[in-house]
């Protein structure tokens, strides 16, 4: 069965359940098993960040990871250490190759750029991003970042190509990711019977992946705090 011929289990189910984490989820489809797993980072809800990953992979393919079967999440693995945060963004590289690139804005308003790598793990590149920074979105394209931010300066948009990786070098850009992207997220959660007042405000997300044949990745946080994934099929034209 093919990459994009397995079958969809819209099924609900939580992510770092044994985890203490805060605020909105970021998810990416990665490129590692043999069906492009998950990769998901979201806040510690007092130090540092968390990623997850989730096994796209299924029993029928050669399990490389027994500790994470597949059709679930992994446990979690823990980085940034000794700062708070209140937003994070996960995004698949083009890069290394197959680097995974976080953006991530510790609660004092500075946006600091992270990227992982087979070995080291993850590193924080030197320097700030941006500072005075309130919330802000990023979208990745043929390893060039681009992000949209709106905090004491108002909204700005910035760009990093390729050159010179894995530094990166940030200058003015003139267009950028929507800032309200999870609007779409929530009303896609209503329309699959979740309830609006289950829905922290602020806390849905929407991604893709080419799970079963196209999937709308939809993850958010439920009135306890819990974070939530759902996958919705979505054909791929």
């Amino acid at each position: 069965m093919s990459k994009n011929k397995q079958m969809l289990s819209e099924t609900i189910t939580t992510v770092g359940r044994e985890r203490s984490t805060t605020g909105p989820a970021s998810l990416a489809q990665g490129v590692y098993g043999a069906r492009g797993n998950l990769e998901l980072v979201t806040c510690d809800a007092r130090d540092g960040l968390w990623v997850f990953w989730f096994n796209s992979d299924l029993a029928t393919d050669p399990l490389e990871t027994p500790e994470v079967p597949p059709g679930t999440w992994s446990a979690g693995l823990a980085f940034a250490r000794g700062a708070g945060y209140r937003q994070a963004q996960i995004l698949q590289s083009t890069l290394g190759p197959d680097h995974l690139e976080v953006l991530a804005l510790r609660a004092d308003g500075v946006l600091e750029s992270w990227y992982w790598s087979p070995g080291p793990g993850f590193q924080c590149r030197a320097g700030h991003v941006a500072d005075g920074v309130e919330r802000f979105e990023a979208v990745h394209a043929a390893g060039r970042l681009t992000v949209t931010m709106d905090g004491e300066e108002g909204v700005r948009v910035i760009a990093s190509g390729s050159e010179g990786y894995p530094d990166r070098v940030w200058t003015a850009a003139d267009n950028g990711p929507d800032l309200d992207a999870g609007t779409q997220a929530a009303a896609l959660l209503v329309a699959k019977g979740v309830s609006e007042g289950d829905i922290v405000p602020g806390s849905a997300r929407a991604s893709r992946s080419d799970r079963a044949g196209g999937t709308i990745e939809l993850t958010w946080r439920d009135r306890e705090g819990a974070l939530r994934h759902l996958g919705v099929g979505a054909p791929v034209h």
